[in-house]
């Protein structure tokens, strides 16, 4: 009688870690508010930083498209931890073109839109490689279990975000 107790134990305690694991995930909610009104729950969400780079004497056409994932938001050598904090973006329209004009941190004020040092995102990029910062992103799982990605905000002229108001973000409720 013993043997079926033992092992009905040594399961719930194997089970345990999966269960607070997804307890976890499910606490870990980022809420994206969209432009048109709308709102994006994401699980296991995270941010991304795109950086290109190249080797100094190759032709820009050479870059490489890099991703970092980075769990703090990083402007030029300054990181700011966003969980339990909410993000908004204000953005301004151009003629063919939506820039963000500012973004606040409601724990740390207002932020300087600034391309994430080298230092910060990548420091261990080649130093004969020449660095070029693109964009930060949010991406993650909706509720039902789609992959979804939004940018937040562009460091380079190449890069656009938010060119529709059903993708422009203009807060995040980091929970």
């Amino acid at each position: 009688m013993r043997p079926p107790l033992i092992l009905g134990l040594l399961a719930l305690v194997l089970a345990a870690p999966r269960a607070a694991s997804a307890q976890e995930e499910l606490t870990s909610v980022a809420t994206l508010h969209l432009a048109d009104g709308t709102s994006v729950a994401l699980v296991q969400w995270k941010l991304t930083y795109e950086f290109a780079s190249w080797r100094a004497k190759e032709p820009v056409s050479s870059a490489k498209p890099q991703v970092r994932e980075n769990a703090m938001l990083l402007f030029g050598k300054k990181s700011y931890p966003v969980k339990g904090d909410t993000l908004t973006l204000t953005h301004v329209e151009g003629d063919d073109s939506v820039r963000v004009a500012t973004l606040n941190l409601r724990k740390a004020g207002e932020l300087k839109l600034e391309a994430p040092s080298r230092d910060a995102l990548a420091p261990d990029l080649e130093k004969d490689r020449i660095y070029q910062p693109r964009s930060v992103d949010i991406s993650g799982k909706t509720l039902s279990g789609i992959e979804r990605s939004f940018c937040l905000a562009s460091f380079s002229a190449m890069v656009e975000c938010g060119g529709t108001r059903t993708t422009r973000v203009v807060k995040v409720d980091f929970n």
